[in-house]
Parts: structure tokens; C-alpha cells; sequence
């Protein structure tokens, strides 16, 4: 290799400076004797090749910031300063579309009492022509008749009586005919929400119809309380059973629909938390204490598989076995014996993470989601002794490149920014198999549904009538477990 100046500073040899990296070390700095010492064989790079490829890749996001993101943020503060986003404008046609619904409705209303008040105008017109005609009737010929016939019947002669007899014989008075008054009645029209609702007009946000729809309320299929604390809930390939664990214990249980355990495993290790492998069914589990990933094997037996650098907090299994594993700082991807995969020619599958809790892979998409607890608590979150901090989810594409990261109900941003509207605690998530994501959320006790591609919030899928939701699992058939704090476990029919 050509000689070149070392950089003072190995902290391993006094005195000696680093001249090369270490690829399969992922580009760690080294001397001379760390070479000879504890990286021989490894694939070795010298340092000022790689300090120039760092510095052109620093050049690349220097001109990527300047040229392209620092403009379309100042573009996009002065948009928010000369646009409010058209709301007022929106709220002003809802009022002037609703005002005109009103109009016409009193318009409807006037032209009705307008006819039937020339109804009775009309139907009294012809009362009085009635009356008259027949007071005249019977003033002028029935009364005098009535006269005549009387005082015939009193003094009259027997030539009066035969007389008066045969001209009411042959006589025929029809009295006049009154005409018929009109009837009427007001037959209500059938008020309908939907016609309504119709006619007011839609709300659309980002050309969508946002307008309210009813949501089916979950039919819970089963209800029941465990023997023993759970905070992790994973459903097995069959749909009616589910492996629970709980972080601090060295048992894992599987239970049935019921609630019936129908196995239990000693695993004599403390399980932080545990994932079934959607090709096997078996459960894999990571341990703190000597940063190991194992699996329990269909006999109930368990083997280590691979130990990893950081201590891991939670892990998931992939569609394709591949181990997605959650750790202090970060986010990795391994194969199961161990080996980091590798993005192409670039460095590992990785993410940030401060401290990942439960994580979740779509067998639809690849993509993988995790909870973000940022480091805080949740008792320490809601009394805001954190201000600066804030859980979250992050939704990964299957090589762990950032999608989006949820912070609030309703509100994401991508490339890793965000901004909070609202309290928002996720504990765990879990796929549908449309791959959005299910989020069990603390702050409003509540399942709610992300979607998948936006990190919008679309519903609320489940509210807990007590203690929060704090571990999800949906199986493919549509049974969703819900674990709650008390031991409490409902198992619902998603929709």
C-alpha cells in the first residue's frame, strides 16, 4: 500500500494515528497495529479514499440542501404566510350553499300556505253564495208553504184542502244546488338525512371526500382475563390462538379464543418480546441481558441463533425470514443466522430509532412498522416533563428506508420531519392486509387505523371501555386480539 500521513488518534495504541478503515467492520477507523491486531483479514481501505468520499458525499447533500430543500421551504413559508389554505373561503360557500338550502326550504314553505290560503279564500266564497241561495229558498217557498199548509189544515174548506192537496201532488220544487266545497289536508314529504346531506354538498380535503360515514361498531367474538401479566400479544398461523409474553418474565403462553392456555414454555431467560414467524409459526425472541435472538422450536426447545451489538428491544419476522430487529439507537436488518443485510452495494438496512418498542411486517407490501417511544414514558409524556420528546411510528419500506413518520392523529410529514397537533402515545402496531397499519394508542384508549402509503389517520377501529389497548395482533382471517394493562384480552371481528 502507498504510505500515507496517519490522523492522531487511535484510542486503542498510544501514540498512532489512523491511516485505514475497516469495510467488514463497517468503516471503523484503525492504525497500523489495529490492522495486525485485531482486524486481520478484513477488507481494508485507506483512510483518505474514504475521507474523500466522505467529503463528496457531504458536497452532495451540501448542494442537495442549498439547491433543492432549503429553497422549497422558504417557498413553502412564503405560501403559508400569503395562503391560508382557501378555509375561510370553504366555510363562506358552506354558509351561502346552506342559506340557499333555507331559501328554497322557506320558498317551499310559502307557496304551500299561499295555496291553501286562496283555498279558503275561494272555499268561503262559496259558503256565502250557498247561504244566500238557500236562506232565499227557504224565505221565499218553503216558509210560505208551510203557511199555507197549516192554515189549510186549520180553517180552510173542504175545496181548500182538496185544492192545496192536489197542487203539492202536482208540484215539484227542487231547491237550489250548492256547490261543493273543497277538501283539504297536508300530506307530510319523507325528510331524508341523505338527500340532505346531498344537497349541502361534500367536504373534500386534498380532492378526497372526507364527509362523515358510519362505522361499523367491532363485534367482539371473545372476551376473557389471564392468569398472568402479557404485554406483547402475536397470533399463530391458526387464527384461534395467540403466543403472549410479558418483558420482565421468562414464560411465554399460548392461548386459545377462550382464553384456555394450551401451552407453556420455560424459556429460563427473561423474553423481552417475541414475534411468530409468518412462514413457520414458530416464535423467535430477543433477551437483553447477553443481546441474543432465539426461537422456540416445534418440540418447545431453545436455540440462540445470532447475538447482536446493541442491547435489542423488540424484533419482527418478515414475509421473506428475513429479522428485523429494534435496538437502543436503531433499527437493523438480519438474516436468521446472524449475517446484516446489506442495501445493494451500500451499507447495511438500518434506521433511527431512539428506543423501538413493538414492530410489525406487512406480508403485503414488505414494508415494516415500529413504535418509537422517543425515551419517554407515558406517565412522564402526558405530565409533560418532556416537551422536547415525542413517540411516534415509524413505517419503513422493506429495506428500511423511511416512508413517513406518525407523530399525532392526523398529522405526518415524510423525510423526517413532523409537527404535533395533539397528544399521541402508540404502544404497538400491527398489518392489515390492505398494509395499513393498526395502532394501539394510549392517550384516547383507542385502535386506530394509519394509512399505509400517507400516515394519514382514516378511523378509529376500537375504543377501549377501560384500561388503554397496549398490544395488537390481527390475524389474516380478520380476528383482532386487543391486550390490555389488567390482563383483560378482547378478540374482535375487524372490518
Amino acid at each position: 500500500m502507498a504510505v500515507q500521513t496517519p490522523v492522531p488518534g487511535c484510542p486503542r495504541h498510544k501514540g498512532m494515528g489512523f491511516i485505514y478503515v475497516c469495510k467488514s467492520c463497517e468503516d471503523e477507523l484503525i492504525c497500523m497495529d489495529c490492522v495486525t491486531e485485531s482486524h486481520n483479514g478484513h477488507k481494508i481501505g485507506k483512510l483518505t479514499d474514504y475521507v474523500a468520499d466522505q467529503e463528496r458525499e457531504i458536497q452532495q447533500y451540501v448542494d442537495k440542501l442549498s439547491r433543492t430543500d432549503i429553497p422549497k421551504i422558504k417557498e413553502d413559508i412564503r405560501k403559508s404566510e400569503t395562503n391560508d389554505g382557501g378555509y375561510q373561503k370553504v366555510i363562506s360557500d358552506i354558509k351561502r350553499q346552506g342559506k340557499q338550502m333555507k331559501d328554497n326550504i322557506d320558498n317551499a314553505i310559502e307557496l304551500l300556505v299561499k295555496m291553501y290560503t286562496e283555498l279558503e279564500k275561494l272555499n268561503k266564497t262559496v259558503s256565502e253564495k250557498n247561504k244566500t241561495a238557500l236562506t232565499k229558498h227557504l224565505r221565499e217557498d218553503l216558509e210560505p208553504k208551510l203557511d199555507r199548509c197549516q192554515q189549510v189544515l186549520t180553517s180552510g174548506t173542504t175545496v181548500d184542502v182538496t185544492t192545496l192537496a192536489r197542487e203539492i201532488r202536482n208540484t215539484s220544487i227542487d231547491p237550489p244546488s250548492p256547490q261543493c266545497l273543497q277538501t283539504v289536508e297536508f300530506k307530510p314529504g319523507t325528510i331524508s338525512t341523505e338527500l340532505l346531506g346531498r344537497m349541502i354538498g361534500k367536504v373534500l380535503v386534498n380532492g378526497e371526500d372526507q364527509s362523515y360515514k358510519p362505522i361499523p361498531t367491532p363485534v367482539v367474538l371473545s372476551e376473557f382475563n389471564t392468569s398472568f401479566p402479557y404485554d406483547v400479544c402475536r397470533t399463530c398461523l391458526t387464527g384461534d390462538e395467540a403466543w403472549f409474553s410479558y418483558w420482565d418474565a421468562e414464560t411465554v403462553y399460548r392461548v386459545d379464543i377462550k382464553g384456555s392456555v394450551k401451552e407453556t414454555i420455560e424459556c429460563k431467560v427473561k423474553v423481552d418480546s417475541i414475534f411468530v414467524s409468518p412462514t413457520t409459526g414458530r416464535v423467535w425472541f430477543c433477551v437483553i441481558d447477553d443481546r441474543s435472538i432465539r426461537e422456540i422450536t416445534t418440540g418447545g426447545d431453545v436455540v440462540t441463533h445470532f447475538n447482536v451489538n446493541n442491547t435489542p428491544r423488540y424484533l419482527c419476522i418478515t414475509s421473506d425470514d428475513r429479522v428485523v430487529v429494534g435496538m437502543l439507537g436503531g433499527i437493523q436488518l438480519y438474516t436468521t443466522d446472524g449475517r446484516a443485510v446489506t442495501a445493494g452495494v451500500g451499507g447495511p438496512c438500518r434506521q433511527v430509532a431512539v428506543v423501538p418498542d413493538h414492530m410489525a411486517s406487512s406480508s403485503l407490501t414488505g414494508d415494516v412498522a415500529a413504535v418509537d417511544s422517543d425515551g419517554v414514558s407515558y406517565d412522564d409524556y402526558i405530565a409533560g416533563k418532556t416537551p422536547d420528546k415525542q413517540p411516534h411510528v415509524i413505517v419503513m419500506d422493506k429495506q428500511l428506508n423511511l416512508k413517513f413518520r406518525c407523530k399525532d392523529i392526523g398529522t405526518t410529514t415524510s423525510n423526517g420531519s413532523f409537527s404535533q397537533s395533539s397528544k399521541f402515545y402508540p404502544y404497538d402496531v400491527c398489518f392489515d392486509g390492505a398494509g395499513d397499519i393498526l395502532v394501539a394508542e394510549c392517550f384516547t384508549k383507542s385502535v386506530l387505523l394509519i394509512d399505509g402509503n400517507t400516515g394519514r389517520c382514516m378511523r378509529t377501529v376500537y375504543t377501549s371501555d377501560g384500561r388503554e389497548p397496549w398490544c395488537i395482533s390481527l390475524h389474516e382471517d380478520g380476528t383482532l386480539w386487543v391486550g390490555h394493562p389488567d390482563r383483560r384480552t378482547k378478540i374482535l371481528n375487524y372490518k
